[in-house]
């Protein structure tokens, strides 16, 4: 363990870390994200007056088996070439790396995909039962290395921390995939294969525009050393990938076993709005893994006492954002939902939670890739998901809809102390003990007492300003903590704001 004094000694000879540009790449990705969001939520009531029952309910299984794929396809290389990239000492050594990857994912997902496709109907078969949707899954199939590549390309934009050129493609690329699904769907009457091929078409279009962003990274170069290098890293988190596919799917389909469709209707609706503050985990792990695979090659003690002071501003502020969710979300639901779904709120207490200390495996997760042991990443996500099916097998019965929510958020919480545990045998943090003890006191009182006010208290206005009363409250909580950590005085702080605020009013 870390003195104080070791602690003061190593930040006072460390170059100062950036945790402004952190929280300004942060903000970029969340408003992206958001903004992708909004585009999927107005598609649901698009597609679903376009489709049937039954296109719907095609085009919803089609669409995650493609993305297990598509994630299939890369081979684990989205956190092996973050990882090599800095690795790297000099702009020739980034561009053989980025070129033989790119090179090397092009010709393999090409090939996979020709080979699979002479058993399709096989496979239409086994799916579905029947060749009804065979040349939507076709379609599929075809776009998946276009979608692989196109998340190739991205993270060579994140790894050059051009946030806003990420946000602004990838948001172009939802539009245009929006856009061009109803247009296949409508004018030519394919149906869901028409929205699939629109996807594909949206991918294809922005590859082009995705190389040229990064064509300082690109050459006709290739390097059998570094592409052994990421597979060897990336290969072992294949399986993470269906773990994870299980992990996601898991309670719904038990659910549906053990209970009834009706409560999987009630429990999707929970989950979609749980899918909120997990934006929020999304752009923390956009925007932190590349600052923080940077400060680790640039100075490893110095990157433990940063890494330390992090996961206490996350956890503040996705605390705060959680706590103020689940405050708003049983309101939201009455407004949006008729009567009968309102009762899904009973299980996003639970999913909220465990998706806001899942937020702080994007911090102890850095400790396993740096040390290159995503084997451990692999047995946590195995353990995970099979945890999950046990609680789900043991709390569906007894608690229905709440225990599937208690259930994930569980497994989400185990999921951060496994990442914890393993990370501080690899790359020991140099956590603020006192000050996480009292962040998390102040989320499981606040939220507590939200949930509290929501079964225990009537009407609708009283019941929703006591609820946002507490998330504010528990706001001052943390502001109070990190303020103190720092050694700011508020003053000091409101000071600073005022005079930011004249220096860009001139």
């Amino acid at each position: 363990m870390q003195s104080a004094a070791e602690t003061a000694t190593a930040l006072n000879n460390a170059p100062a870390f950036s945790f402004k540009k952190l929280f300004h790449d942060i903000l970029v990705y969340s408003s992206g994200n958001i903004l992708i969001k909004s585009m999927s939520l107005i598609s649901a009531p698009i597609f679903t007056r376009i489709f049937s029952t039954d296109e719907y309910g095609a085009w919803s299984y089609i669409t995650p088996l493609v993305s297990l794929i598509t994630g299939f396809l890369i081979l684990g290389g989205e956190e092996a070439y973050a990882r090599f990239f800095f690795e790297c000492k000099t702009d020739d050594e980034r561009m053989v790396l980025t070129s033989t990857w790119f090179i090397f994912l092009t010709a393999w997902s090409i090939v996979f995909i020709l080979a699979l496709l002479p058993f399709n109907r096989q496979i239409v078969q086994l799916l579905f039962g029947n060749q009804h949707y065979h040349l939507a899954w076709t379609i599929g199939l075809l776009a998946a290395p276009p979608a692989m590549l196109n998340t190739v390309l991205a993270q060579a934009l994140r790894n050059q921390f051009k946030a806003r050129i990420f946000t602004v493609l990838n948001v172009t690329t939802a539009l245009l995939t929006l856009v061009l699904s109803v247009f296949f769907a409508l004018y030519f009457r394919l149906g869901i294969a028409g929205a699939l091929v629109g996807a594909g078409s949206a991918c294809l279009i922005m590859i082009p525009v995705r190389l040229w962003f990064i064509r300082d990274l690109l050459a006709w170069r290739f390097s059998a050393v570094q592409l052994k290098k990421i597979l060897s890293f990336g290969l072992p988190l294949l399986p993470v990938i269906l773990a994870f596919w299980i992990f996601s799917n898991a309670d719904r389909v038990m659910l549906a076993r053990m209970a009834s469709l009706e409560e999987v209707g009630l429990y999707s609706i929970a989950v979609s709005m749980a899918a909120v503050p997990m934006l929020l985990h999304g752009a923390l792990g956009q925007s932190w893994l590349p600052h923080a695979l940077k400060l680790y090659e640039t100075d490893r003690e110095y990157a433990r006492v940063v890494f330390g002071k992090t996961i206490n501003y996350f956890l503040a502020g996705a605390g705060f954002i959680v706590l103020g969710f689940l405050a708003l979300a049983g309101e939201v639901l009455h407004i949006l939902v008729a009567e009968p779904y309102r009762a899904s709120y009973a299980a996003i207490p639970a999913l909220a939670l465990g998706i806001l200390f899942f937020i702080t495996a994007q911090v102890t997760v850095v400790g396993i890739l740096v040390k290159n042991k995503t084997v451990y990443i692999l047995l946590t996500c195995w353990f995970i998901a099979l945890l999950n099916i046990a609680l789900n097998y043991l709390f569906i019965p007894l608690w229905g809809i709440v225990g599937a929510g208690a259930a994930t958020g569980l497994s989400y919480l185990v999921f951060a102390l496994c990442y914890a545990v393993v990370s501080a045998r690899l790359f020991p943090i140099y956590y603020q003990w006192g000050n996480l003890f009292k962040l998390v006191l102040i989320i499981l009182l606040s939220a507590g007492l939200i949930v509290l006010i929501a079964f225990t208290v009537p009407g609708f206005w009283c019941k929703a300003g006591l609820k946002v009363i507490v998330a504010v409250v528990a706001g001052a909580g943390f502001l109070w903590v990190i303020l103190r950590s720092e050694k700011i005085r508020l003053s000091d702080l409101l000071k600073t704001g005022r005079l930011s605020i004249k220096k860009q009013a001139l």
